[in-house]
């Protein structure tokens, strides 16, 4: 095998894997939250949206006195919008005040913190804001950068996220397991979350007098990462335009004082929702609407001024009813910054219930459309193809800017349009078990094209699969890619046999493309396509 090589032909440096332990040093005794007997800056190996390996800063806290039998539990602690630029990252300025005091309440409690500042924030390169997938692995990779600085720091943790840091949480949620499984995730707390972004946005926007909120121009200046054709300069007014550009650079208390007294109207966001440019990177900035398989606990308030919580509670009914475990708490009274306090008491017990030593990590209620609706919510949509999407390629490591991720991605979406133009008979953007069956129906016994419209996912997820890239899947490839999709160690020969239809020894892409038609067309578990699409 060629061994890469640098310049003059010496040995090219391995890249470390995520969560390697890069640097560490005390942080300030400004930045030291109350109860932390150790107070650590780390900079440690991160996955980069844009397909490259980046490093990432963050802070740890240790809590006073010796670790409980089995080691410190972990809390990866996801702040909520400082910034976008490095001076606004939490290891260079410290956690608000707030933040401060609720990480305080984590190390009473028992737990390591870990807080990540996001990469871009601190580190070379841009902060993909509102890229939930692309920060969510930098949550996770702090967890394994904290293992690394005390043997007594336990493998068990959860996710718990403020504002911006509550939408990366709920990603987290969706991929924790199989992007670290040598962790033992046990579940999400999402405080004051940012989810359903098209509805949220066109609430915040819906009336031109009404203040103009400070998420939007963090928002709109933000984007422009993860979606570099985005530009909001041609509708907003030479006010608006001033307060994005203030967002690029600034700390969240400047935005803030320039954005009081702005209205909607001022700033040319009013009814920015219905702008079709605009439209497009919010329904990309979603929170799927998918089944978590560690619990979820959700907090929200009912004085919220920047995430009303009657959109908070449409998530969780979303949630609930594609079969997550979610517990939801409402608290009258509590602004966006009070959610932070209000019923922590009540986090600290449900958090000790779910990490309890010996108590396994209980499963989420499965779904109700049989293996295809991934939701569990009695229709197939977008969100399932995006969820399956999802976990296949971080279950992989794969950055989700990179082009083998991009194809995945693009390759379940061309699957789902594919569905939805044969079924969705009532063309509401959805499939319901009648409209399925009726197709599967109609297309048993013919080729209509389908296998075409397959044979994009099919060739992206073989290329991801493919380490040798010889454009087949040799026996170890495919059990690793079936190990991804969880498939228990029993089940691996039985299925490798049944994808291998012509017995030679590997699987082709046309071997791939005749599993997802029959997941599609005839989804079964006794069928491979069970396994390869419907484990997620």
């Amino acid at each position: 095998m060629d061994v890469p090589t640098g310049p003059n032909g010496a040995p090219a440096p391995a890249v470390p894997r995520p969560g390697a332990l890069l640097g560490r040093h005390p942080l300030p005794e400004r930045f030291r939250p109350e109860g932390a007997a150790e107070a650590i800056a780390v900079l440690y190996q991160g996955a980069g949206y844009d397909g490259t390996r980046r490093a990432v800063s963050g802070s740890v806290f240790l809590p006073a006195g010796p670790p409980p039998p089995g080691g410190w539990q972990v809390v990866s602690y996801a702040h909520g919008t400082t910034g976008l630029s490095d001076r606004c990252a939490p290891s260079r300025t410290g956690l608000t005040r707030l933040e401060r005091e609720h990480v305080s309440r984590w190390l009473a409690a028992g737990y390591v913190v870990a807080v990540t500042d996001y990469e871009g924030l601190a580190t070379p390169g841009p902060h993909p804001y509102f890229n939930g997938e692309a920060v969510a692995d930098d949550v996770v990779d702090v967890v394994r950068a904290t293992r690394r600085l005390d043997p007594r720091i336990s493998r068990t943790w959860l996710v718990a996220g403020f504002s911006q840091g509550g939408h990366a949480a709920l990603f987290v949620g969706l991929l924790a397991r199989r992007y670290a499984p040598e962790l033992d995730f046990r579940g999400t707390v999402a405080l004051a979350p940012p989810v359903h972004l098209p509805l949220l946005v066109e609430v915040l926007t819906a009336r031109g007098d009404a203040p103009v909120s400070v998420l939007l121009p963090f928002l709109l200046a933000g984007l422009r990462t993860s979606h570099p054709g985005f530009d909001a300069r041609p509708f907003l007014t030479a006010t608006g335009d001033d307060l994005v550009e203030l967002a690029a650079t600034a700390p969240l208390v400047d935005v803030f004082r320039a954005a009081a007294g702005l209205t909607n109207d001022d700033a040319g966001t009013t009814l920015l929702s219905t702008r079709p440019e605009v439209a497009t990177v919010l329904r990309a900035c979603r929170v799927p609407v998918a089944r978590l398989d560690r619990p979820l606990l959700v907090v929200a308030g009912t004085a919220d001024e920047i995430v009303p919580v009657e959109v908070v509670e449409r998530f969780v009914g979303d949630v609930r009813r594609a079969g997550t475990a979610v517990r939801f708490t409402r608290h009258d009274g509590a602004t966006h910054a009070g959610v932070l306090g209000a019923g922590h008491d009540d986090v600290i017990a449900w958090t000790r219930e779910l990490l309890a030593d010996g108590v396994p990590a209980p499963e989420a209620v499965p779904g109700r459309f049989d293996l295809v609706d991934v939701t569990g919510d009695g229709h197939l949509t977008r969100d399932d193809h995006e969820a399956f999407a999802l976990r296949l390629v971080q279950a992989f490591g794969e950055p989700p800017g990179s082009s083998a991720a991009a194809a995945v991605r693009d390759g379940y979406r061309a699957l789902w349009r594919g569905v939805t133009a044969r079924a969705d008979t009532d063309e509401d953007g959805r499939v319901d078990q009648a409209e399925f069956s009726r197709w599967l129906d109609s297309a048993a016994g013919h080729d209509d094209g389908f296998d075409q419209e397959v044979r994009p996912l099919a060739e992206a997820v073989t290329s991801l699969a493919d380490a040798d890239r010889d454009g087949v899947l040799a026996a170890e490839e495919v059990v690793r890619l079936l190990r991804a999709c969880d498939v228990p160690g029993e089940r691996v020969p039985a299925v490798l046999d049944a994808l291998d239809a012509d017995r030679s020894g590997s699987v082709s892409v046309a071997e791939v493309v005749a599993t997802v038609r029959d997941f599609c067309l005839a989804p079964a578990p006794g069928k491979p396509g069970h396994w390869l699409f419907g484990r997620f």
